[in-house]
């Protein structure tokens, strides 16, 4: 099935499972992503099912479903919410990079390193996103913010970036398979759903996920080591279909924006702490927060690591990158995330 067909099936399935109730109120539909995910039970599904009603004092409702119990993989996002099959989606950037370079300018493999680092360059670029959805795809970004980091689990050592060299890797999204092609290894596009038996089957030898998402859907059953490279951090878009968000009243606008900026500020914070719980859980080398702790090994990337991360950064994603934006794009990313970042992009 082609993905125009692919995005209609879903469309037509989708438009007629949120059919919108004859109400005054104000009734939004929105879809966020795996059910399983932490940041779905603690905060997005109650903030949506619950808190907006309360902080829009009545006027606003929503009802919200996940990726997981829609069957979508995270790829189709950005086009339903274009095409209007729901009011706001929270998209994965990594699985819509294909649709846009721009919006993958802050989630370019690699990049980003920790927490501090991604707000800062997320407030300096904010704007190029913001525009690029709007005019690209009749969207009106509410709120970005990232996941646990994205790292590498393993089922046989990794001490080294250089130790990856051969082996399959389960990646999502362009840059991450250029930068595990640079290094030496095979990517391999799964879905985050089948990667667990993908590993069993010796398809893959490693995958790339959250260090908590990770953990939630069960990894270390089937992988014994981390290597705790960042390649990205399962970057998430907020976004409003325009026609939608225009045909509210200014100030119903007005206080969803409001409400969503809580959001956003609650779920970085989340991240922070949930990275390092997530290593946690998956080592067992402090209490896990959410369970049981595994015991897998982990190997924190070494300075030699991390020069050759950003030479193939510089050299290889970067470049390649570039390659998919027009010069106005490469020069705003320069003037904002290259500046945070420290690094330079060009064709």
């Amino acid at each position: 099935m082609t993905i125009r067909n692919l995005v209609g099936a879903a469309a037509f399935g989708l438009a007629a499972l949120f059919s919108t109730a004859a109400d005054a109120q104000t009734e939004l539909k929105v879809v966020a992503p795996w059910s399983n995910l932490n940041a779905y039970e603690r905060l997005e599904k109650p903030f949506w099912s619950e808190k907006l009603k309360e902080m829009t004092n009545g006027e606003v409702t929503a009802t919200v479903t996940s990726y997981s119990e829609l069957g979508l993989s995270g790829v189709e996002l950005l086009r339903l919410a274009t095409l209007g099959v729901f009011d706001i989606g929270h998209i994965v950037v990594g699985y819509s990079v294909a649709d846009d370079p721009v919006i993958e300018g802050l989630e370019l493999a690699t990049l980003i390193q920790d927490v501090d680092t991604g707000r800062k360059a997320l407030e300096a670029y904010r704007p190029v996103m913001a525009e690029s959805l709007e005019k690209k795809h009749g969207l009106i970004l509410l709120g970005v913010y990232p996941n646990p980091s994205q790292i590498l689990y393993c089922r046989e050592p990794v001490n080294s970036l250089a130790d990856i060299k051969g082996r399959k890797i389960r990646f999502y999204g362009a840059s991450m398979n250029e930068f595990v092609e640079a290094a030496g290894a095979v990517g391999v596009s799964i879905p985050l759903a089948e990667v667990v038996p993908a590993l069993q089957r010796g398809v893959v030898d490693c995958g790339i996920t959250g260090t908590l998402t990770g953990y939630s859907f069960k990894w270390p059953e089937v992988t014994k080591h981390l290597y705790g490279m960042r390649f990205g951090w399962g970057l998430t878009l907020i976004a409003a279909n325009k026609a939608k968000w225009e045909a509210l009243p200014e100030g119903q606008r007005a206080a969803i924006g409001k409400a969503v900026t809580t959001l956003e500020n609650d779920l970085w914070a989340l991240t922070a702490t949930d990275d390092k719980a997530g290593i946690d859980c998956n080592t067992g080398r402090a209490e896990c927060p959410y369970g049981p702790a595994a015991s897998m090994t982990y190997v924190a990337p070494s300075e030699v690591d991390d020069q050759e991360r950003r030479r193939i950064l510089q050299e290889v994603v970067l470049k390649k990158w570039a390659a998919r934006c027009d010069e106005a794009c490469v020069q705003r990313w320069n003037e904002t995330v290259g500046k945070v970042t420290g690094m330079t992009a060009s064709k």
